[in-house]
């Protein structure tokens, strides 16, 4: 595939008002499959960073009372990963069966295997890297031609720009598309970091896992006097396993 790279100079080139954009392309090979942009901005000093999303191909949906349905949660609010490496945080909102939350954890420790393969794409020398983070094994591919440092949704720490990454099974995968400067906003409303209550990372794994409350919302959303048969009580998503559940495991 062949990258569009408008910027590949360092960010002393840039005045204290401009910002990175790196766009990638999003697949989701899940029961409900789906493409998206996703878009991550990093500021000139590289202090802080933005990731969200934007749906590019539409959902088809199907009627068929008889066969399993899948019901989709949304508020239609924007989600988004906010980076403020000063102040050692994450900032995410998220749904959680279909209403939309803050969520405040610490930046967490991904620990990267550095690994001797490489490719080339379009004369860009791109290194792999492995690491397991919350329930899923990642290979990314990361380029150290730039001063850049980061990667999408909460992937970052390693010594590059990730291009590549997707789980092992490659039901969620990550390609880069292009690179600019632009004047984003790392202040701006659309964030509404200070008007939304906010909740840790235990309280969102909580309520995100309740299977009682996601059957209640999922028979608000079918036919009157249907019933879930075998409801699933498997985890799906990026996040399956948390830091907290591990060390239980290890005692």
């Amino acid at each position: 595939m062949k990258y569009l790279i408008y910027l590949l100079f360092p960010f002393l080139t840039f005045s204290q008002e401009k910002a990175i954009e790196i766009t990638y392309k999003v697949i989701y090979n899940t029961e409900v499959p789906n493409t998206k942009n996703g878009y991550l901005y990093v500021s000139s000093n590289q202090k802080k960073t933005v990731y969200f999303i934007k749906d590019i191909k539409k959902i088809e949906k199907t009627k068929n009372l008889e066969a399993d349905a899948t019901v989709i949660l949304d508020s239609g609010e924007k989600r988004f990963n906010y980076f403020d490496y000063e102040k050692d945080s994450i900032l995410t909102k998220e749904d959680i069966l279909g209403s939309s939350n803050l969520i405040k954890e610490k930046i967490p420790v991904i620990t990267w295997k550095l690994l001797k393969e490489t490719k080339t794409l379009d004369n860009t020398t791109l290194y792999k890297a492995t690491c397991y983070f919350r329930g899923r094994n990642y290979i990314a591919w990361y380029a150290t031609d730039t001063a850049i440092k980061a990667g999408p949704w909460k992937f970052h720490g390693l010594p590059g720009l990730i291009y590549e990454i997707s789980d092992e099974t490659q039901r969620y995968n990550w390609v880069l598309q292009k690179i600019k400067g632009t004047d984003f906003n790392f202040q701006s409303n659309d964030f509404d970091l200070n008007n939304k209550q906010i909740i840790t990372l235990k309280e969102y794994a909580k309520l995100k896992f309740n299977y009682n409350n996601l059957n209640k919302k999922l028979l608000a959303r079918l036919p009157r006097n249907a019933k879930i048969k075998n409801p699933r009580t498997f985890r799906t998503g990026f996040e399956i396993k948390f830091e907290w559940e591990e060390e239980a495991k290890k005692d």
